[in-house]
């Protein structure tokens, strides 16, 4: 394992996303508060595309296409069942890396 760089801290407002490819991998990077948080994009029920567009409360993602929603710390369905894969978030100035391994797990 090891960090990428996906963004720069800049280019996420506030209570916002930003959908980055990590080796074909679509990630969802959410800023919020003072925190960033990246999931896996792909939502667990009918595996669409779509949680960078999600509605954001406090901490929790809804997916827009089926109302699933998901904690942005651990990834677990608030609602629905199941999860998404979540990527620890690391800052260096004015870069944004997540922890990103090509082998599959949670």
């Amino acid at each position: 394992m090891s960090f990428v760089k996906v963004a720069r801290v800049s280019e996420i407002p506030h209570n916002r996303s930003k959908l980055v490819r990590v080796d074909g991998e679509e990630i969802a990077i959410w800023h919020v508060g003072d925190k960033f948080y990246a999931i896996n994009n792909v939502c667990a029920h009918q595996h669409i595309s779509a949680l960078h567009q999600g509605v954001l409360e406090g901490i929790n993602v809804t997916c827009p296409m089926h109302g699933w929603t998901y904690s942005l710390e651990t990834g677990v369905a608030e609602s629905g069942s199941g999860r998404v894969k979540t990527y620890q978030v690391m800052i260096l100035g004015e870069d944004l890396l997540i922890e990103y391994t090509t082998s599959p797990g949670y």
